[in-house]
């Protein structure tokens, strides 16, 4: 099993300081990022334009000062819905973070978000002193003057608080993160495939086999890892590559639904209210109006 399908270790240029921050302009409508995970802390703040994250079964439709927060474990990818999208991406290295600057009092806070056992909404939306203290961290980062490591950790600090306070979404065990991390590894091939073959015919016996488990194992691993069935994972990823399309591009719904692996534009379109409560042309119309 090649664990490195989907997993990527993002790189953090100066062990002094546990934090990147890159300023990422796009001026096409297209995918920003392909599907992946990591064991850092990411945000993703927008400053201009539109853009679809996906992350894990999560549809997210990001715009100006939205901040999408992706967990550690998290699958994650985005694609760029309008042509003057202006987006920071900021990576904390919470361990390394944690290690650098903590005493055992703080570390009761830090040492669960550092071990994924809390884990925060993945948008945070109209919180004006979340807003405030990320453009403050983004100003510290760049500006580098004296004394910024300590603003940039009291930053850290304050956005965390936030988050902790307002924004968090779920409290799970040291067993159940660690129970995930190694099903998410085991599946990563499976994802994978799915990820760059969904437009094609897809069998669950085809994926079992993959990772050499019996059809009712995988599905029953699958379902516990993910939280949706293999069928239904296959289903929602078509949906949101095809909400996608939709709004991001002139194909006709058609097109787009023999585009994401429909077999039809009656039952694509089916599918479409089934999950997203609302038909293909409806978001096609909405678009249109702007």
């Amino acid at each position: 099993m090649d664990k490195k399908n989907l997993y990527e270790n993002a790189f953090i240029p100066k062990k002094n300081l546990p934090i990147v921050i890159l300023s990422l302009p796009n001026t096409k409508e297209e995918e920003i990022f392909h599907c992946h995970w990591h064991k850092q802390l990411e945000f993703l703040f927008f400053v201009e334009g539109k853009a679809i994250i996906g992350c894990n079964d999560n549809l997210i439709e990001a715009n100006k000062n939205d901040l999408v927060v992706i967990n550690s474990n998290d699958l994650h990818y985005g694609r760029s819905l309008s042509k003057n999208l202006s987006y920071f991406c900021i990576i904390i290295d919470i361990p390394l973070f944690q290690s650098s600057f903590f005493d055992a009092r703080e570390a009761k806070y830090i040492t669960p978000i550092n071990q994924n056992l809390i884990l925060f909404n993945n948008i945070v939306r109209g919180d004006n002193d979340v807003i405030e203290c990320v453009n403050n961290l983004i100003k510290e980062y760049n500006e580098k003057l004296t004394g910024f490591e300590l603003a940039i950790k009291s930053c850290i600090c304050r956005l965390l608080v936030l988050l902790l306070r307002n924004h968090t979404n779920k409290i799970i065990t040291a067993r159940e993160y660690n129970l995930k991390t190694k099903t998410l590894e085991r599946l990563s091939t499976v994802i994978k495939y799915i990820e760059q073959n969904y437009c094609e015919p897809i069998s669950i016996s085809q994926l079992a086999e993959m990772i050499n488990l019996s059809t009712y194992h995988f599905c029953h691993v699958f379902k516990k890892a993910i939280g949706k069935t293999p069928i239904q994972y296959v289903n929602l990823l078509r949906i949101n590559k095809a909400e996608s399309l939709l709004k991001s591009t002139d194909l006709s719904i058609t097109e787009i639904a023999f585009e994401t692996g429909f077999s039809g534009a009656n039952y694509f379109s089916r599918l479409y209210k089934k999950y997203k409560n609302v038909s293909p042309s409806s978001v096609r119309e909405k678009v249109k109006r702007g």
